[in-house]
């Protein structure tokens, strides 16, 4: 390839990657959850969203929807669905902007535990747009149930597979990732399950899955969960992948592996709302202060951080597939960040 078609290809990704046409924000409506998952990073601190960070979104939403082509809210948590009518309210708001304006393409999406996911509530976001969803299973339910536990200690498995099987049921136009967990001690076991999802839910094409090996996030129990090393884990999800669709492993593209990936984080057109207001890029480094990247305030107005916001994107302008794929693996330390500036916050 000419250094010139490299330049315009790099041009042409670069391009796509800073439209300003297309707009990403994942919502926390709340940071509690109704699970405490063995694995879990989080530490529910932070409880609802409190009514003038809804107004802030909603004036966000107004001063952004005129000039975009594309918006998508992905919701995230804790657990978006114990704050439903926030979810609700603001998927709605999100609905009226697009029928005012013809040109906007408004999609949205969750991550959900799944367990509060019943058919009514299905049903209700689908009428406010909320049709993607991504509810992750840890093995069946014997297995499942030992990690992805409610707070109060019981088993969640069997409300989460009848919630499933509700909307197999039902003709919602939805489609559901099954993100599925797996680490050394639970990888032998997922045969009755992956026998279960090509019996019930692999012949539907609004489902699909996909198997993620179990990492350590910074979880309070990281020391204590075995975890697979990188050639082994993808050696597992090989096996996985070829028991579940096949030896043609005809299976979605999992993003982990694909050198074209480009993390959420790393892109400029998507930025994080928790509920306390704050500004995030990124919903794993949640107590990391260099992703508190400003505040978002009642009327709209974006207030950041001098010089947190350009370390997330840098893969943006050199490109490097790593640095896009996951920004916070080099992202500059926190003394690096600010040697150089001021801690001046500024509105944009």
């Amino acid at each position: 390839m000419t250094t010139i078609e490299t330049v315009k290809q790099a041009n042409l990704v670069r391009a796509r990657l800073i439209s300003d046409k297309a707009f990403e924000l994942i919502i926390l409506p709340t940071e509690q959850c109704n699970f405490r998952c063995i694995y879990c990073y989080e530490d529910f601190s932070i409880g609802r969203m409190k009514p003038e960070v809804i107004s802030g979104i909603k004036a966000l939403l107004d001063k952004r929807s005129s000039k975009l082509n594309f918006l998508n809210l992905s919701w995230f948590g804790g657990e978006p669905l114990i704050a439903k009518d926030i979810v609700l309210e603001i998927s709605e708001y999100a609905t009226s902007l697009a029928a005012k304006n013809s040109h906007l393409q408004y999609s949205g999406s969750m991550t959900t535990n799944g367990y509060l996911l019943d058919i009514n509530t299905a049903s209700a976001l689908a009428n406010v747009g909320v049709t993607h969803y991504q509810i992750s299973l840890d093995g069946p339910k014997e297995i499942h149930d030992q990690s992805r536990i409610r707070a109060d200690g019981k088993s969640t498995f069997e409300q989460i597979w009848n919630n499933l099987l509700a909307i197999r049921d039902s003709s919602l136009p939805v489609s559901i990732l099954l993100r599925l967990h797996f680490n050394p001690d639970t990888f032998n076991f997922f045969d009755p399950l992956l026998e279960d999802i090509k019996r019930e839910f692999l012949p539907d094409s609004r489902f699909s899955m996909f198997f993620k090996s179990i990492e350590h996030l910074g979880g309070s129990n990281d020391s204590s969960i075995k975890i697979f090393s990188g050639t082994e884990k993808e050696a597992a999800n090989k096996i996985l992948q070829s028991k579940l669709f096949g030896d043609d492993l005809k299976s979605p593209q999992n993003n982990d592996v694909s050198p074209e990936y480009v993390c959420y984080a790393a892109r400029p057109n998507s930025l994080v709302i928790r509920a306390n207001g704050k500004v995030n890029k990124c919903t794993v480094a949640l107590t990391d202060e260099r992703n508190d990247v400003g505040t978002l305030q009642p009327d709209g107005q974006l207030k950041l951080i001098p010089g947190r916001f350009a370390p997330w994107v840098r893969g943006i302008e050199t490109l490097d597939f790593e640095t896009l794929g996951c920004p916070l693996v080099s992202l500059p330390s926190s003394d690096e960040i600010s040697a150089n500036l001021s801690r001046k916050s500024v509105a944009v």
